[in-house]
């Protein structure tokens, strides 16, 4: 028959060493920190009761410190305004004088140069008078100067409802980042104007000044690059306007009235170049694109 040996004096010595640290500990760390209630395991209703002191005890102490700067932004306003009071009186000293019928005009505009400039500066303190970044005296006080550091966002979420999705075959506006783009090309033909008549592509302006034809209007566009303002044309016709986003760079016309259009923005659609003219409108025909990298 089995026999388990067990010494039970030991085990209660134990015991009573385990409650001893652990009463020693809390008595030092009351000693360390001077405070009979460190966690709630030692009074849990005193230590929610504490907190709950501490917490109006800080806040109060935030209330101080708010009045004292307000108080601060008041002794900032006064001493500005104390200012202005000592130039509006002196102001009045001037004009009193500048009453006086013994000084003659030059006289006068001496004391109304110096009325004037007590003006300039009364303003420049109501501009320039701030606190903490905010100004006191110029009307807009409560908004900050500058760029805000911090920004806020409220808890309400923003929903928009009936949100339509419609599927479809993407088209090139819908890439967003490809190594290749495709640009694509329009080729325009021009028609025949007459003196004062114009015709405008892609922002830019042409106005005869002599009867010109179709394939000489067509010329006038040539070799254009983006942003042009002028062209070969001005011999007898001028410019106005500039062509965005479309070049006729390396394109001629040959002799026909046709002269071709390509975007220098990648994936834009042909149906964003636009042609008018006055009183015959060119025609316009999308021609296969030209791969650019």
């Amino acid at each position: 028959m089995a026999v388990i040996n067990t010494n039970v004096k030991a085990l209660f010595s134990q015991a009573a060493l385990k409650a001893t640290e652990r009463n020693q500990t809390v008595s030092m760390q009351q000693l360390s920190t001077g405070k009979r209630i460190n966690t709630s395991r030692d009074d849990a209703a005193g230590m929610a009761i504490a907190t709950r002191m501490t917490h109006q005890i800080r806040s109060l102490n935030q209330a101080v410190r708010n009045a004292g700067d307000a108080i601060t932004l008041i002794q900032t306003a006064e001493g500005a305004t104390n200012e202005i009071t000592d130039m509006m009186q002196r102001m009045r000293e001037l004009a009193i004088q500048a009453s006086n019928d013994t000084n003659n005009n030059e006289q006068r505009s001496y004391l109304d140069l110096e009325f004037q400039q007590l003006k300039k500066q009364i303003v420049q303190i109501a501009d320039n008078t701030e606190w903490n970044g905010f100004p006191v005296l110029n009307g807009s006080t409560g908004e900050r100067v500058g760029i805000k550091p911090v920004y806020k966002t409220t808890s309400d979420p923003t929903v928009k409802a009936n949100i339509e999705v419609v599927a479809g075959k993407p088209t090139s506006s819908s890439v967003t980042t490809r190594t290749g783009a495709v640009n694509e090309s329009a080729a325009v033909t021009f028609p025949v104007l007459n003196a004062g008549q114009s015709v405008t592509v892609a922002g830019l302006t042409y106005t005869a000044i002599n009867d010109r034809t179709a394939a000489e209007v067509a010329a006038a566009f040539a070799g254009l690059a983006d942003g042009a303002t002028t062209g070969t044309g001005t011999a007898n016709g001028t410019y106005s306007g500039k062509m965005v986003s479309w070049s006729t760079t390396g394109n001629t016309v040959s002799g026909t009235s046709t002269l071709t259009f390509n975007t220098t923005t990648p994936i834009t659609n042909v149906t964003d170049l636009v042609a008018t003219a006055t009183p015959t409108m060119p025609t316009v025909v999308t021609t296969n694109g030209i791969a650019t990298q």
